[in-house]
């Protein structure tokens, strides 16, 4: 019994640790789609280099897309950087990219949305 709670309480403690350096890898960004316009939750307009995980949430009423590329507007200047989310209202999607120094931007391709940008310093 006492091995049992031991082995218990160990990975616990391991778990809590694991999730605390798995926090320290990236930052999150998250995106709200809402009909015809995105909301963020934090500055993503001025951001420094690094990994970032982005977090997309469709709240549009609709189904619709989120498409993230280098350049500063909807026109992709780096196919290896783009990333497309589809999803169906009250989905939510993701992906962690390592962005260096430039400009990117993000709009959906479904619903009208101009395209947002971000600049990475």
């Amino acid at each position: 019994m006492k091995k049992a709670l031991t082995l218990v309480i160990t990975l616990a403690i391991f778990s809590i640790i694991s999730t605390a350096f798995a926090a320290d890898r990236y930052k999150t960004i998250t995106v709200i789609e809402r009909p015809g316009y995105f909301e963020t939750q934090g500055d993503v307009f001025d951001i420094g280099a690094g990994t970032y995980k982005f977090v997309v949430i469709n709240k549009s009423g609709k189904d619709a897309g989120f498409v993230f590329n280098k350049g500063q507007n909807n026109i992709t200047t780096d196919k290896t950087s783009m990333k497309v989310i589809l999803l169906k209202n009250g989905e939510q999607g993701s992906f962690t990219l390592s962005l260096p120094k430039g400009n990117y931007s993000y709009f959906c391709p479904i619903i009208p949305t101009p395209p947002y940008p971000i600049r990475v310093k």
